[in-house]
């Protein structure tokens, strides 16, 4: 499966994009929403999963989901945040996100498994 990973904490991004390759996705990583949206425009396939942090420098998170839902609708997105605010999670849901994961993860251990029970 090919997977996206956006987030500006390059010890998060690192991490999931290890523990995603050693179980046989082909990860490419951005770390800010700028190189998130070239590599959408650039991408020769679409992405089948989709890590996205919600707060980032230049361009947030939200901008980044529209525009995967838009150029790869197929793609399951999940979106990252610290922030537990309910109208944020709802509004994220609405856009087309798959699931909300908080941060700090209390396991990112368990992100290939994640991707393991969801079904795109």
């Amino acid at each position: 499966m090919r997977v996206l990973v956006v987030d500006d904490e390059k010890i998060i991004s690192g991490a999931l994009n290890r523990m995603l390759t050693r179980a046989g996705h082909e990860v490419q990583v951005a770390n800010h929403g700028t190189d998130a949206i070239h590599l959408i425009e650039e991408a020769g396939a679409p992405f089948d999963y989709c890590f996205v942090d919600l707060l980032m420098p230049e361009i947030s998170g939200a901008i980044v989901l529209d525009l995967l839902k838009k150029k790869m609708p197929g793609a399951t997105v999940f979106m990252m945040t610290a922030y537990g605010d309910v109208a944020v999670r709802e509004d994220l849901m609405k856009r087309g996100a798959a699931k909300v994961l908080a941060k700090p993860f209390e396991d990112i251990t368990k992100v290939p498994e994640l991707l393991a029970n969801t079904h795109i």
